[in-house]
């Protein structure tokens, strides 16, 4: 295991020395929306939950929330995570406002077992007006993960991501449209602690660091994102957890509340929250719902989260999610 992290590094590094030097010094800066390569949380299970889920992390999905929860995953897994559909009366303009991905159905495919994991994900499909120019955005991520357990009580993961992008912008004032290929890295670490034989504590950071580099444009920086909890089982039928989460793009904090409770032997209900002011304030808080059951070989997780848009009307959407996941 020491070997593959030393060739992760090896890899890395010499991505940034053997870097073209077009991308290195490219014609000017572009100016792009905040948000634009966050993408959206993936996995059902997690979503259900409130997204407090850097603490949990225990199945196929690790590698978004915190890779070094790879290390609790008895088996191999296929998933893949899809965004069914998204209730509103807002209008698309509203809706997809802050949506990178603006409505993308497929939002994650994955391969995992304990060790190691390879997924994709696409974090932009965004076309919209941004300060006086159209910004037409296609960007995927593929990520290599591995997990190592350090000691008895500390795992740690690390992502690997390479990102393949086109840009298109269309200046409206002086009509002139530009097409630009981008490539860009990104390394996220995940520590899993396990305090007691009912505690686990999590922390995860995303783009650390980031860069992503253009044909045409100067590089743009992929923000941080941060995520810290924990998780309390007190009974095998029960399950809390509680997450804090930055997101330095958007400059917002948000707080994370998620259970679940086992049914029966293989159904799952999963309830959530999640509040940017420390669950004081309505109109900034959603709510999820969400439910699991294994049958054999697959596990079907399904959630929904309910939400209120930062528009005129206030309009409210519930968001969708399925996974799939199956063992081998």
């Amino acid at each position: 295991m020491k070997k593959s992290f030393f060739c992760m590094f090896l890899s890395v590094t010499a991505f940034y020395f053997l870097l073209p030097t077009s991308c290195l010094f490219a014609k000017q800066n572009i100016s792009l929306p905040d948000f634009i390569f966050n993408g959206k949380p993936v996995d059902a299970k997690a979503i259900g939950m409130g997204e407090a889920f850097s603490a949990v992390s225990d199945n196929a999905s690790a590698s978004y929330w915190n890779p070094a929860g790879l290390k609790q995953l008895e088996g191999k897994y296929f998933t893949t995570c899809i965004n069914i559909s998204q209730k509103t009366d807002a209008t698309d303009s509203d809706l997809f406002a802050g949506d990178s991905l603006q409505g993308k159905k497929l939002i994650f495919i994955g391969f995992a077992d304990s060790k190691i994991a390879f997924s994709f994900r696409p974090i932009s499909d965004y076309s919209a007006i941004h300060e006086a120019k159209k910004i037409e955005l296609r960007a995927n991520k593929y990520t290599l993960s591995s997990a190592t357990q350090n000691t008895e009580r500390m795992k740690f993961g690390i992502n690997v991501n390479y990102i393949s992008a086109q840009l298109g912008v269309t200046d409206l004032v002086n009509p002139a449209a530009n097409i630009s290929d981008g490539n860009g890295i990104a390394l996220d670490f995940g520590l899993l602690y396990t305090a007691s034989e009912f505690i686990k504590l999590g922390f995860s950071v995303e783009n650390s660091p980031g860069y992503i580099w253009w044909t045409d444009y100067k590089r743009n920086i992929i923000k941080s994102h941060i995520r810290t909890g924990l998780s309390i089982k007190p009974a095998n039928w029960l399950l809390f957890s509680a997450d804090y989460e930055n997101i330095a793009s958007l400059k917002k904090e948000f707080y994370h509340g998620g259970l679940q409770q086992t049914l029966a032997k293989h159904v799952f209900l999963r309830q959530g929250i999640i509040s940017e002011k420390f669950f004081d304030n309505a109109d900034k808080k959603s709510l999820t719902l969400g439910g699991g059951y294994e049958l054999k070989k697959w596990l079907i997780d399904f959630a929904a989260k309910s939400y209120q848009l930062d528009n005129a009307d206030k309009n409210k959407v519930i968001d969708y999610t399925l996974s799939l996941s199956m063992s081998f």
